[in-house]
């Protein structure tokens, strides 16, 4: 009569030792994430980004510069207090350079900025876009007077202004401003 209390008791032992395993492999067996959803998570963890050159049709860009809250005023004079009410946590800086054959080159001034909340950015795009500014078609968000092009896409607003207006400067805001609104998460 022991030899079957004893089998028992292995039998139990044996039922917890599967049940410990099965705990432990089959919470590991969680779908893994795509590629490319880990690196459009990674990027919108780093902040705003700007376009490569080649996607927005330029020729060249100077490298993207980096601001947090606490160095937003060594690049925008004056302006800073507004877009730190407004929740402004990050920006990116880069000048694009777009050349047409035939002619002197247009270069763009580039800014993308970051707030806590859509509102925020909505609330600075508002206060930077140009009075005579009119929408731009086929890119939501987008309003542009020639010279300076504000949009915004959720948290994120990017303001383009011409440096050096040359011919088909009006259609290099629209390329670079259409290249970001296709970045967008």
């Amino acid at each position: 009569m022991a030899q079957p209390r004893f089998r028992l008791v292995h039998l139990a032992l044996l039922a917890l030792l599967g049940a410990v395993v099965a705990a432990v492999l089959l919470p590991g067996r969680v779908e893994r994430a795509e590629p490319a959803d880990v690196l459009l998570a990674l990027q919108a963890a780093r902040g705003p980004t700007l376009p490569p050159p080649g996607r927005a049709g330029a020729a060249s860009a100077t490298a993207v510069t980096r601001y947090g809250k606490e160095t937003l005023a060594d690049v925008i004079d004056g302006a800073a207090e507004a877009y730190l009410t407004r929740g402004f946590t990050a920006a990116a800086f880069a000048t694009y350079a777009f050349g047409l054959p035939d002619a002197p080159p247009v270069e763009v001034a580039a800014e993308a900025h970051r707030f806590k909340t859509e509102a925020g950015a909505e609330a600075q795009a508002a206060a930077e876009r140009p009075r005579r500014a009119q929408p731009l078609a086929g890119l939501p968000g987008a309003f542009s007077d020639g010279s300076v092009l504000v949009a915004r896409a959720g948290r994120e607003f990017l303001k383009l202004t011409l440096v050096s207006p040359g011919a088909g400067g009006s259609d290099a805001l629209a390329a670079l401003a259409s290249a970001w609104t296709k970045e967008r998460p």
